[in-house]
């Protein structure tokens, strides 16, 4: 190790103390420290500390879930080190920072935009050992909006995490069609994959928020099965593109929508030991929603592609995943279905079309129906995340609806409210952020007071809205 990168290693542990007395910047400022005295060498010679390598785990939902799952996966079989939240490359080299003694590094790695996540930066530098992709659906508007297709930028800069990886593992969602377009795009590159996937009988409970186009080539999608809004079986009229065979299949799947029997078929190359793994293996999943069943898998596909030990991995897969506790487990924010006055209410963030599309399919397991719904709208410069939206609410079918402000802007809110007065019994609630406990509180009331199963989700600060509304309605 160089002069320069000693000093940022050293500059950096004192930065990770000082922060642990004051708020904000817990997870960038080491990072950004360590790169400020050491320059990217610096990032390198961290990244090359484990004695496995670094994992990184990406998708527009789900990130969180997973990156919990798999690193209670892998903690019983090595030293592992978990980051969580991070979007930048300081805060990813605040996770290497923090594991640089662990044999393994497993951090979460959500990409807004190529200059604001410089992800094919970060790949090189990082050298990961396997990068795992959850899903890729519409978001980030705002942080895309000086580019002419924005979401075709985010797209972009999701795919650039992969580009530059020419050994190691990608695991990626065989269902998704974006995800396995990664695949095509390295083509010849000395990559190991791992396909992860649905293979049962299920069908979506509630119409897709957008009709995909093929990613290869730009024609009609045909779908034998929507198993999850644009997850499914799926094949390219004009060309050769198509759904991969999962190399770890959910081949049986009962009960839900709160807790799930599944079993698993798979056969993976382990990417440390280099032996095949195979076999099936059937656990209990404490967590509610087929997205959750997404989320368990690939943490399963994961894990076994990149443990180091895996002398027993069904039974490591049946310990931990049974042994999960979901009110400690599922990330703030997140919709839940609670009791209030004994009718449900379903509350959580929404904020693009599959999450809310997935808080509305958990509630109609759930509940049948929706008497109400109370809706947090986008930003400006986000109405395909409302029309996805609208498209879900229609599905839905409430007697009324109730729209506040999600993002900051109540101008666009107020405009998104008088679109959904053309189809929908609505009231608008002009709150603005910087009033935020008078939001919650008017919010709690509206939930309390409405007719039969109300609906809760959309926009908005997953701490400081959706887990504060939550504490509201359950009594402080």
């Amino acid at each position: 190790m160089s002069l320069r990168s000693k000093l940022a290693d050293l500059a950096g542990l004192l930065a990770l103390k000082a922060v642990r007395f004051g708020p904000g910047m817990g997870r960038s400022f080491p990072g950004w420290t360590v790169i400020k005295v050491g320059g990217f060498d610096a990032v390198r010679e961290l990244a090359r500390r484990p004695e496995y390598g670094v994992v990184l785990i990406t998708g527009t939902n789900g990130k969180t879930t997973t990156t919990r799952l798999a690193c209670a996966l892998l903690a019983e079989d090595a030293e592992v080190s978990c980051n969580y939240d991070s979007n930048t490359i300081n805060a990813v080299t605040t996770g290497l920072l923090k594991g640089r003694k662990a044999e393994l590094v497993v951090t979460e790695y959500g990409i807004r935009s190529r200059e604001y996540g410089i992800p094919d930066t970060v790949c090189e530098l990082v050298d990961p050992l396997a990068i795992a992709y959850t899903t890729i659906s519409k978001e980030h508007f705002r942080e895309n909006a000086d580019k002419k297709d924005p979401f075709g930028a985010y797209f972009e800069a999701k795919r650039l995490l992969a580009r530059p990886l020419k050994d190691g593992v990608l695991v990626l969602n065989a269902d998704d069609p974006r995800v396995t377009y990664i695949r095509d795009e390295k083509r010849g590159d000395p990559v190991e994959y791992v396909f992860y996937g649905l293979e049962v009988e299920i069908e979506d409970l509630t119409p897709p928020t957008e009709e995909l186009e093929c990613p290869a080539c730009g024609g009609e999608l045909d779908y034998e099965t929507r198993y999850f809004n644009h997850k499914g079986l799926y094949s390219c009229r004009d060309c050769e593109f198509s759904r991969p065979d999962p190399d770890v299949a959910v081949v049986r799947l009962k009960g839900g929508p709160d807790e799930w029997e599944v079993t698993l078929s798979y056969d993976v190359t382990n990417a440390v030991i280099g032996e095949r793994l195979e076999g099936k293996v059937t656990y209990e999943l404490p967590l509610p929603g087929l997205h959750n069943v997404y989320n368990s898998v690939c943490a399963i596909s994961l894990y076994l592609a990149v443990t180091p030990r895996p002398e027993d991995p069904e039974g490591t897969i049946r310990r931990v995943i049974e042994g999960l506790n979901p009110l400690e487990f599922i990330p703030s924010g997140r919709f839940e279905v609670l009791n209030v006055g004994g009718k449900p209410v379903g509350v959580g963030q929404g904020d693009n079309g599959d999450a809310f599309k997935a808080n509305a399919n958990l509630m109609l397991s759930v509940a049948g129906d929706v008497g109400a719904c109370v809706y947090t709208t986008p930003d400006e410069g986000e109405h395909p995340i409302f029309e996805m939206h609208r498209i879900i609410l229609r599905a839905l079918e409430p007697d009324e609806l109730y729209v506040f402000p999600g993002r900051e802007s109540v101008k666009a809110a107020e405009e998104y409210y008088e679109e959904l007065t053309e189809e929908f019994d609505a009231e608008f609630y002009p709150i603005p952020h910087e009033r935020m406990q008078e939001k919650v509180e008017e919010m709690r009331r509206v939930c309390e007071e409405a007719d039969g199963p109300v609906f809760a989700s959309g926009c908005g600060p997953e701490r400081e809205m959706w887990e504060a509304l939550k504490r509201e309605l359950r009594g402080g």
